[in-house]
Order: C-alpha cells, then structure tokens, then sequence
C-alpha cells in the first residue's frame, strides 16, 4: 500500500509517526456524558446559576446577575469584570455555578477557555462539595490564575494544600495568554489528575484524604457543584488599580466524559490533547496545542483508523470513535500561507503530495502518490509545522 511505502521513508531520527495496530477491544473506556458549547443565545439556565454579592476572601468585585457581567458573545461564555461603579460598587463582575442545579462525582472534565493574566484579575474554575462546608467538604481548583501564575489545586478536609503551580514566564509569557488553553481533571475513587494543554501538573492520591471530610468520610468520594469565576483583587488577585478594564475571561466549552464498561478503542493524538480510550461510537474531544510563534493552526489529519471529525479546521474539534484504533495529528503552517493536503491512507486517484515537517519548520519529507507509486527527499525547504511528527 501507499501507506506502507510512506512509512518505509521515514528517516531513523524522525519520532515515530504512530499507526495503530488493530488490538483486541478494550474492555471500558471514556463516554461522552454532558458539555456546555455555549452555542445558544443566552446562558442555559437550567445548568448555570449565580452567586451574588462579595462572597469570599476580601475581593473588591461585586458578582451580579447582569449580562453586562455574564453572556454568551460569539459562541463563548464571557465573564467579564468592569470597574463600573454600578450601585455604588467600585468593581462589579459574575460567577456562574452549577449549585443546586447539576451535582458531578468522577469523570474526565475538560475546559478550552482564554485568561486575563493581568494584574488583579483572579479567574477560576474549581469544585466544591454539595454538603459539608469548607473547609471539611474538600476544594478542587481545576484551573486558577493570580500574580503571574496558574495553580492546579487539591485542598483536602483538613485544610491542606496539594498546589503546584505554572508561571506564566514559563509556559510562554503574554503571548501563551493570546490563546485558548485546556485544562483537563480526570478523578476517580483513587485519583485526581490536573493537567494544562495535555500536560500532567497535579497527580493526588484521593486516599491521602481518608478521614478529613465530613464525619470522618473522604471529602472527594463525594458529589459538587462547579463554579466559574472572575473575581478582582482580594487576599491573591493582587491590586487592580493600575489595570484598564473589562477584564474578562472566555470559556469556548466544558466536556465531561464519564468511565464506561462498554467496548472500546484507543484514540492517539499528536500535537494536541484527547488521547485515551474512548468507547466505541462516542464523541471524543480532541484539542490542538497552541500555536508556535509565527503559525497558525491548520487542520487535523486522520493518520490510521478513519475517524469522523466533525470540523477538521477547528483548532478544538470533536471526532466519533471508529471501532478500531486511531490517531490523528493536528498540524500548523504560517500566517498567511495556505494549507497542504491531508494524509490518506489509500491510494490516491491522482498524484499528490504531502510534507512533514521538523520544529523549525523545515520540510523532511515528501511523499508522491499516484499511479506511479512513492517516492520521498529529507530535508528540503518547508513552512509548516507539525509538532511531533
């Protein structure tokens, strides 16, 4: 086949390109359970209440029911905080929470959302218990941001903190908080695992909380509530004196996939997020890393298993899990230049030809379908960028 000789081409030092072999079925995987796109015309009610008023640790914003504070604008929830003086209130902005409304207990969560990292500002996307109080119920802070970092926090009942953080200096400066990122928690009975852009940052044992939740129970073996935020100021948030307002935060999307025991398949993914298994037939939630400087995300590229992306140009897609393993890549090239083809496993009709490329941008290889088979050259001048490959 095509693809056989294609991957006979790749050079020793290339990484491996995986294609997956067809591996017995799994015996549980990742199901899509629920997820907000933020699509509608208005907040869904029914999902997402407020809180109202100063609510917690000294902040100077008062959180209102406005749309001034809280709407849907250009298919994302928008929080945005406003030095408005609105009734007599310095600073006003929004919380929006699922209390009372939707009670979550173990899952895959995902957020695709862009932060405002400058000073004063103090967004969140955290857990808390639907009983039990704080700080006894336990606090789980998925993704939080003040003073020029990011913190992915456990606190358990008795009041510890497991909370390694990420400068913003390290992880790309102003420019990373340009883009939409994901931050991901995967918690079970045993663990709960934080991650930013699909990297790994808080890996907490659940049992390191036996005994410090309400009567001696362990506070994340419990149902909560979620809650997004944006508050000003305050004990951590820093002074937002010297900061031009709106300060807003934009969430394009919360997914949750829950652990099913049906059959599935394993879904690889270079150059973004999503990766696992995932029961065959589901929807699974793939995201692109974000660019490097000087490109643009392209498009993603089926490599093995032919599953279904329901929008290959979006940087943040969704795809259906085929009954069979697969992986997809997602690419990049520079502004202003147009794409290449995508890859196909099957013989092509009419010749046609793709490049991979190295992280400098540097063409390795090049592949010519067509009646007249393959044929490849290393190292010749290229633009594009696909990270991994």
């Amino acid at each position: 086949m095509i693809l056989d000789r294609f991957m006979r081409l790749l050079p020793a030092s290339l990484p491996a390109l995986v294609l997956l072999s067809q591996t017995p079925l799994r015996a549980a995987g990742w199901k899509f359970s629920w997820s907000d796109e933020f699509n509608g015309a208005v907040v869904d009610s029914a999902v997402w209440g407020y809180e109202n008023g100063y609510v917690r640790n000294e902040e100077v914003q008062y959180y209102t029911r406005r749309t001034q504070n809280s709407r849907i604008e250009d298919g994302k929830l928008l929080i945005e905080a406003l030095r408005d003086g609105w009734e007599g209130h310095a600073y006003t902005s929004a919380s929006r929470t699922t209390r009372g409304k939707n009670s979550f207990l173990y899952g895959r969560f995902e957020l695709r959302a862009r932060i405002d990292i400058r000073n004063g500002s103090w967004p969140a996307w955290w857990w808390l218990p639907n009983s039990g109080g704080w700080p006894k119920g336990g606090e789980i802070d998925m993704m939080e941001f003040y003073q020029g970092k990011c913190l992915l926090n456990v606190m358990d009942g008795n009041q510890r903190w497991t909370a390694p953080t990420r400068s913003i200096t390290s992880l790309g400066g102003p420019r990373w908080a340009e883009e939409f990122h994901t931050w991901t928690m995967v918690w079970d009975s045993t663990k709960i695992q934080l991650s930013l852009d699909g990297v790994l940052v808080n890996d907490y044992k659940v049992a390191d909380a036996d005994g410090t939740g309400p009567s001696g129970a362990n506070p994340f073996r419990r149902a909560g509530y979620l809650i997004l935020n944006q508050a000003i100021g305050g004990t951590q948030g820093g002074d937002p004196s010297g900061t031009a307002f709106p300060v807003r935060f934009q969430v394009d999307w919360v997914r949750l996939h829950t652990w099913s025991p049906e059959a599935s398949r394993t879904l690889a993914v270079t150059g973004g997020t999503g990766g696992g298994a995932y029961a065959v037939g589901t929807a699974a939630s793939i995201t692109a890393n974000w660019p490097p400087a000087g490109q643009v995300f392209d498009k993603w590229v089926a490599v093995s298993g032919d599953p279904v992306i329901d929008d290959a140009t979006s940087a943040s897609a969704r795809l259906t899990m085929p009954d069979r393993d697969a992986a997809v890549a997602a690419t990049y090239r520079e502004k202003g230049v147009s794409a290449i083809p995508p890859l196909h496993a099957a013989r092509p009709q009419t010749a046609g030809v793709l490049g991979l490329y190295d992280v400098r941008g540097r063409r390795v290889l090049q592949w010519r379908g067509g009646e007249d088979g393959a044929t490849g050259s290393r190292r010749a001048p290229g633009r594009y960028l696909s990270p991994g490959l």
